[in-house]
């Protein structure tokens, strides 16, 4: 860690995974239905992968553009 701004992301970040993971594994185990959930999960997984790299990016200050192809350096937008 370098700054309190990546410790606000670190936070951030593990709240919502928190807050996000615990009621849909207590609906899983809870409900005869939640077991169909499981299909979500990947798409969750995704999704919060998603949400720390852009909190990630925001820490550190950087773009959300691509980086550019080493191939085809002039084709930068």
């Amino acid at each position: 860690m370098s700054g309190p701004r990546q410790a606000f992301a670190l936070v951030v970040g593990i709240a919502v995974c928190v807050l996000v993971i615990t009621p849909f594994a207590l609906a899983i185990n809870s409900f005869d239905w939640g077991v169909g959930l499981l299909l979500v999960a990947p798409v969750l997984v995704w999704l919060l992968l998603r949400a720390g790299r852009r909190l990630e990016r925001w820490s550190r200050n950087e773009s959300d553009r691509p980086a550019p192809d080493p191939d085809y350096p002039e084709d930068t937008p």
